[in-house]
């Protein structure tokens, strides 16, 4: 089966920097410290489609809009530039055909091998390069946006009900059918000399008729599209009581010292933003496959310009291989550890976000400032 999906990103800095740890010890950034060009995050708006599998060329409103949330405090102010292309993810439906299986966009003599109406349909749409300032409220923050999407004739093509005799093709279009379809979209952007990228999917849903929807279930009402995380607040706290964070700042922005203050960040999150879902599984035993209601288990990643945080990321549920404890309260709060006094900021500002995410590629952040001192 083909599992809710996520996007991923990857600083080339970063990779540069892992590579060179496997063959020698030393110290490794901390994934949670940001000191140069990172992209943290990219969120869809709409964060997902349902596509009706009687007629999946009636969907016309099909094009979402992509922000990415780049940061970059080694060139502040700078002006961000940005570059992509955008495809379907023809891994499953020319796999056979191109002997590929990177999740990028294939080149023009992979498509062209295809029949029509698959060369033109699985082809690679490069997008509109651009440029974008700072945010209003940040000199090291950037929100880019571009928009991309599946056109309904893909979606006609993609979904078809009508099989196309091909068995490798209709194979293909069953498993979108069951489980999702997505575009993929290659981001890279530079500041300088530096540069990130980022993979970010937009995700086709089936909406599913009556008849596969379970009776008797949180998920057996009207069958709505994913919506992103709505992440609502962040929390700094001086203390922990009984693994509850405690004791809250009240400034915007608190003065904090490295030597006594200690600080808890916790996210604060609509009640309803775990949101209940269908999720198309396969049975192992009978091999057809069935339909679950599922909840989704929110993520939540933590990232500061200075200073790291433990955990790294929390999540709205426990694991199953962790005891509840006593009080049931499910921690989703870090702990941050300040920075040595030689790496404090030279303005002392330091910047922290919190990214959620969901299951099924759903994203939102907030930041927050705080001032450091000796």
């Amino acid at each position: 089966m083909r599992a809710a999906k996520t996007h991923a990103f990857t600083s080339l800095a970063g990779l540069a920097v892992a590579a060179l740890g496997l063959g020698a010890c030393g110290d490794l950034d901390n994934i949670t410290t940001v000191h140069d060009l990172r992209v943290l995050a990219v969120r869809s708006d709409p964060a997902g489609f349902l596509v009706p599998l009687d007629d999946p060329s009636s969907l016309t409103d099909t094009t979402a809009t992509l922000t990415a949330l780049v940061v970059d405090p080694q060139r502040p102010s700078d002006i961000l530039t940005l570059s992509g292309e955008a495809c379907p993810d023809y891994i499953d439906t020319v796999t056979a055909a191109s002997g590929q299986s990177s999740k990028l966009c294939p080149s023009r003599a992979t498509t062209d091998m295809l029949p029509p109406p698959l060369d033109t349909a699985l082809a690679t749409t490069e997008l509109p390069g651009g440029t974008a300032a700072p945010i209003n409220t940040s000199t090291i923050e950037y929100n880019p946006k571009v928009t991309f999407g599946l056109t309904p004739a893909q979606l006609g093509l993609f979904f078809s009900p009508t099989p196309s005799g091909n068995p490798t093709i209709d194979q293909a279009i069953q498993y979108n059918r069951d489980f999702s379809f997505d575009a993929l979209v290659n981001l890279t952007f530079n500041i300088g000399n530096e540069s990130a990228s980022a993979l970010k999917r937009v995700v086709y849903w089936p909406l599913l008729p009556p008849d596969l929807v379970p009776p008797d279930t949180a998920c057996s009402g009207v069958q709505v599209p994913n919506t992103n995380p709505d992440l609502q607040n962040i929390g700094f706290f001086r203390r922990r009581v009984d693994g509850i964070p405690n004791d809250l700042y009240i400034d915007d922005v608190p003065t904090l010292s490295i030597a006594t203050d200690p600080l808890y960040v916790q996210p604060t999150f609509n009640e309803f933003a775990a949101e209940q879902y269908l999720l198309r599984v396969k049975n192992a035993q009978t091999g057809m496959v069935e339909t679950e209601c599922r909840k989704e288990l929110l993520t939540f990643q933590f990232f500061a310009t200075a200073g790291t945080f433990s955990p790294e990321e929390r999540t709205s549920e426990l694991s199953p291989v962790f005891t509840p404890p006593d009080n049931g309260h499910i921690p989703i709060d870090a702990q941050w550890n300040p920075p040595k006094a030689a790496q404090i900021p030279a303005d002392g500002i330091v910047t922290i976000w919190i990214v959620a995410r969901d299951e099924r590629a759903g994203a939102s952040w907030l930041s927050r400032k705080l001032m450091l001192t000796p």
